[in-house]
């Protein structure tokens, strides 16, 4: 822990430090401001205190360096769980009435959503019906516009302008309100999708190697060390 003047005053905070969580809120009733800002206030006074005592820290030393620190990160990490298990209280309650209100959502409005999706299908079939044949008359006008221009080569300003006209005629005559075209994708071959759009399932890793598996190709496995603060 570097110099002694860092130790002596790493060992006189050690000892101040009030590990009592006394301050935690006792129920999950609605929280009050009051209860808001004294939890806040509590909770930071904690953490600078904790923060402050592992900035002392320079090196360790020695196995009395390390129990002493590794005691500091432990109730770091206590403190921490503590704080968190305080959230779930107020939050899981939250949490689980948002779920019921969201499957009650879902329940009373199935209905109107089963009809609208019904009557959806049925515009996306007649926009296809609309767009077919708008594709079939610009096909014909295309193929008509190039049977004049090769039998009236003197005429191709002309014929291109009655060509154009008639693609806007047949464009508006087959169009329908409300359609726009998006651009989206399908897999045809995951093989073939360059690496970069592609994502490595590392939750699937992990449960394989807690599993037993020590081999997978494109990965190296491998342990490492750790402390365990308990």
């Amino acid at each position: 822990m570097g110099n002694s003047t860092p130790h002596v005053s790493f060992n006189r905070f050690y000892r101040f430090i009030d590990y009592s969580y006394a301050f935690m809120l006792p129920n999950t009733n609605p929280i009050k401001a009051t209860s808001i800002v004294h939890f806040e206030r509590e909770v930071t006074r904690k953490v600078q205190q904790l923060a402050h005592l592992l900035s002392l820290v320079e090196e360790v030393h020695d196995e009395s360096d390390k129990a002493m620190v590794s005691a500091t990160i432990r109730e770091g990490k206590q403190f921490i769980k503590h704080v968190g298990s305080v959230r779930r209280a107020y939050t899981d309650p939250l949490q689980q009435s948002i779920k019921q209100w969201i499957a009650k959502e879902k329940e009373l409005l199935a209905p109107i959503a089963t009809a609208i999706e019904r009557a959806d299908r049925l515009i996306q079939q007649f926009n296809k019906q609309v767009g077919l044949r708008q594709q079939s008359a610009i096909k014909r006008i295309d193929k008509e516009e190039q049977q004049k221009q090769a039998s009236e080569p003197a005429n191709a300003e002309l014929i291109a302008q009655e060509h154009e006209f008639k693609r806007q005629i047949a464009v508006a005559q087959h169009s329908t309100e409300g359609v726009r075209k998006v651009w989206t994708f399908d897999v045809e071959n995951l093989a073939d999708v360059p690496r970069e759009y592609l994502m490595l399932n590392e939750q699937k890793v992990r449960q394989a190697i807690r599993s037993g598996e020590r081999h997978i190709p494109g990965l190296t496995i491998f342990q490492k060390q750790q402390t365990v603060y308990r």
